[in-house]
């Protein structure tokens, strides 16, 4: 790590999240690195006025989001600047249809209470982490406004984005991932793109930091659908 992450790192109260903060930094070098012929040491960050970070020592086309749980670390890397992930641990004990009703849309609410009490949970992690992954990549945070998007799912088609004209953005410049993990993690991830015919080509890796790294295709493989 450099300096300014050491310095944010010895401010956690607990060694265990000490180590998960030296992890997901060795993580975050060691994946950057694996597309530019860069030593994971070499890498400096900073953050913009939203917060979010960005590579500062480098002229790149590199962007990339990280996201954790204390089971997981996901790193979602891009020759593009809007790219957002999330990734959230659904089995914890929550008030959904509360947290549904103070965040999100209209429209998602009522999505939402019509199904069966027990689908219930696992389609609040669809929208919550759809919603963390658009907003990371936008990286605007919550400030954003939960409330003034939302997600629409059909059976076979794709998820459809909408928002209020107040964003200012195009549905249809946005592709999603969506995927799960034994059912107790959920995962999304956010692209923009400047065309609406754009596509991307997208690979999955696990890795271990300074270890190795290997094509992933285990249960938190992503296919990317587009928005409407």
């Amino acid at each position: 790590m450099d300096e300014p992450q050491r310095v944010r790192n010895h401010r956690f109260s607990q060694q265990t999240l000490r180590d998960s903060d030296v992890i997901t930094r060795a993580l975050q070098r060691t994946v950057l690195s694996e597309y530019e012929d860069i030593s994971p040491s070499e890498w400096r960050f900073a953050q913009d006025p939203a917060g979010k970070p960005y590579i500062a020592n480098f002229s790149t086309s590199l962007s990339f989001n990280l996201s954790h749980t204390r089971e997981w670390i996901a790193c979602a890397v891009a020759r593009h600047p809007f790219i957002g992930i999330d990734i959230e641990h659904c089995e914890r004990n929550s008030e959904i249809v509360l947290l549904a009703e103070r965040f999100f849309s209209r429209q998602e609410c009522q999505a939402l209470i019509s199904l069966p009490v027990a689908q219930q949970k696992s389609r609040f992690f669809d929208y919550w982490t759809l919603k963390e992954a658009y907003i990371k990549a936008r990286g605007e945070g919550i400030a954003l406004g939960l409330n003034r998007f939302g997600f629409e799912f059909s059976p076979t088609g794709p998820i459809g984005l909408y928002c209020d004209r107040e964003l200012h953005d195009d549905p249809q410049q946005w592709q999603f991932g969506l995927s799960s993990s034994r059912g107790d993690h959920r995962m999304a991830i956010a692209i923009k793109s400047d065309s609406l015919r754009a596509s991307f080509n997208v690979q999955h890796f696990f890795t271990i930091p300074h270890a190795r790294t290997e094509v992933y295709e285990g249960p938190l493989a992503l296919s990317l659908r587009k928005g409407r």
